[in-house]
């Protein structure tokens, strides 16, 4: 089913680049953002800038609650805060008010962007039918000029990110696409993928989430400590 959504509306989803600094300490590079109903693509095109503030621009969304734990928000909070050496990082609360108060800011360490523009609910999902023939012919028409774009960004940012974690397994392939001068090999027991140039540590890492893709307290503390002992910096 298309969503109601204007030709001017579909071309500002697309042209969404993420949630705070690119010119952070941090990159973390997903697949696609979670969300996808009409109600909440309706507020991203009518009150979304192309760069978004994370807790400011989820104000709009009435739903929302940035005070609630979520997932992905909070393992990138806990591995920013141990690369930065807080002892209490995996702590809940400590999370929790990163989250809610730093994790992507526009004058903030990090920046959250994605392989595609346009939410969705799951890998599964697809609510763009009409505007695109498929999941396919949405990936063709879309990821070359994202790409560019990711490229460029990179290429622009001063001074360079630090570490630059590039999560969702399925996605591996896209993301050494992007970051294509960087030669990757596996550690952790082929858990991650990583390499570096001469200012950042690229990781290549499974979904952000509990359970099965393995980000656990244990885990995530021997992650962190890879990539603080292989960072260029």
């Amino acid at each position: 089913m298309k969503p109601n959504l204007t030709s001017a509306q579909i071309e500002k989803l697309l042209a969404f680049r993420g949630y705070g600094n690119p010119n952070g300490r941090f990159w973390f590079v997903g697949m696609e953002e979670g969300g996808g109903d009409s109600e909440s693509l309706q507020i991203r095109a009518n009150k979304f800038a192309n760069l978004e503030d994370l807790a400011e621009s989820h104000r709009n969304f009435e739903s929302h609650d940035m005070s609630r734990s979520i997932s992905t928000w909070r393992i990138m909070s806990a591995i920013v805060r141990r690369i930065s050496g807080d002892s209490n990082w995996w702590d809940n609360a400590v999370t929790k008010g990163y989250q809610m108060n730093q994790l992507g800011r526009l004058n903030g360490e990090t920046y959250l962007t994605e392989v595609l523009p346009l939410p969705k609910r799951s890998l599964a999902d697809w609510p763009y039918g009409g505007i695109f023939d498929s999941p396919q012919h949405y990936f063709d028409k879309i990821f070359p000029s994202q790409l560019a774009s990711l490229q460029i960004e990179y290429g622009d940012s001063k001074p360079k990110p630090q570490f630059v974690f590039c999560y969702g397994k399925r996605y591996w392939p896209r993301h050494r696409e992007i970051f294509n001068s960087v030669t990757f090999i596996p550690a952790l027991e082929g858990k991650i993928h990583w390499g570096s140039n001469n200012s950042a540590m690229f990781i290549l890492t499974n979904f952000f989430g509990y359970g099965w893709t393995g980000f656990n307290e244990l885990f995530v503390d021997q992650f962190c400590d890879f990539a603080l002992r292989n960072s260029p910096k």
